[in-house]
């Protein structure tokens, strides 16, 4: 009578062997399966598939997979070696409401379009250049029109530009939020500016502009807004002697720093206006070095994309100035 062998017997007969020739038997039993597995799963006219667990991602191990794919993803890639896009932290949900006058709102203002408020355009050339996405809101906060209730709740006064991100960071203004957002996200990381960068400031600049539109005295000594105005020219343009060649020096990276973004547009709003409001109005001639400067600044693509038309400058202003000035038809 044939004897039937069970699987007590065979792990009696296993455990009674010695250590290493268990061993041996482990390995044939599991390449034996290995290649009764790949027979199996074998379709018919295809290639003989490998019966080695390294040639095979089918038959890795979860551990040996997730080990390879940490390896990958700290290399910059993804799994089986596709390239996976470097993100660079950034605010999420990051939301900006914006100033719109009513003629603008007739005229239909389309997200991204240039405001001639100096702190929008500062505001919006410091995301460009950051890459930071966003959602635009254009608001009145006088009439309560377009706005968010997160800007309700957190901003009586209406002050603008406001934002909100990481669901309850609200900030107000542009210089607040340009400051927390570049200490929180430094990468890409924007300079700060040369020496002594802190000392000026769009706010005073666009002060002695609107001070000097509504004086009646000419452009001379004699009128006191002019000659505080030619003052800080001439601070700025030893501000840009003094950083040439330095870090932060836009005429040697042809790259805008945090001082060169609040400064610019402010700068530009004064030149244009200056043109319409008080005729023959120039820069200086002690301010070569701010010429230059300016020159260059005004054409750069970042500048350009957010700069604002002269008639939206003009009807910027003629609130504030309590004038009304009628354009040819040729100006933009």
């Amino acid at each position: 009578m044939q004897q039937l062998i069970t699987l007590p017997a065979i792990l009696n007969f296993l455990f009674g062997l010695p250590y290493s020739c268990q061993r041996v038997f482990y390995h044939c039993s599991g390449q034996m399966f290995t290649a009764v597995y790949a027979t199996s799963t074998h379709k018919p006219g295809t290639n003989k598939p490998s019966t080695s667990s390294k040639s095979n991602p089918k038959m890795r191990t979860g551990y040996t997979q997730r080990a390879q794919n940490r390896a990958a993803n700290r290399r910059g890639q993804g799994r089986q070696g596709s390239v996976k896009k470097i993100d660079y932290p950034h605010p999420k949900a990051l939301e900006v409401c914006f100033k719109l006058d009513e003629k603008s709102i007739k005229e239909g203002v389309e997200e991204g379009e240039a405001s001639a408020d100096p702190f929008t355009i500062e505001l919006k050339m410091y995301l460009e250049m950051k890459g930071f996405p966003h959602k635009i809101h254009i608001v009145d906060p006088e009439k309560g029109k377009n706005l968010p209730e997160w800007f309700r709740k957190n901003n009586w006064d209406g002050v603008l530009p406001m934002t909100k991100y990481d669901k309850e960071q609200y900030k107000l203004g542009s210089a607040e939020t340009m400051m927390a957002l570049e200490k929180k996200f430094c990468v890409p990381s924007m300079s700060s500016g040369g020496m002594g960068a802190g000392r000026f400031r769009g706010k005073t600049v666009k002060n002695l502009t609107l001070s000097l539109l509504k004086s009646v005295r000419p452009y001379d000594d004699t009128n006191p807004d002019w000659k505080d105005l030619v003052l800080e020219f001439k601070e700025l343009d030893q501000y840009l002697v003094q950083c040439h060649g330095r870090e932060g020096d836009y005429m040697k990276s042809k790259k805008f720093s945090l001082w060169d973004i609040r400064m610019v547009p402010a700068l530009y709003n004064l030149v244009t206006i200056a043109n319409y409001f008080k005729p023959g109005f120039a820069l200086p001639d002690e301010v070569p070095h701010l010429r230059s400067y300016l020159q260059h600044a005004f054409e750069d693509p970042v500048f350009k994309k957010f700069c604002p038309t002269v008639r939206k400058i003009v009807r910027y202003y003629e609130p504030k100035l309590n004038v009304r000035i009628v354009l040819p038809d040729d100006v933009v």
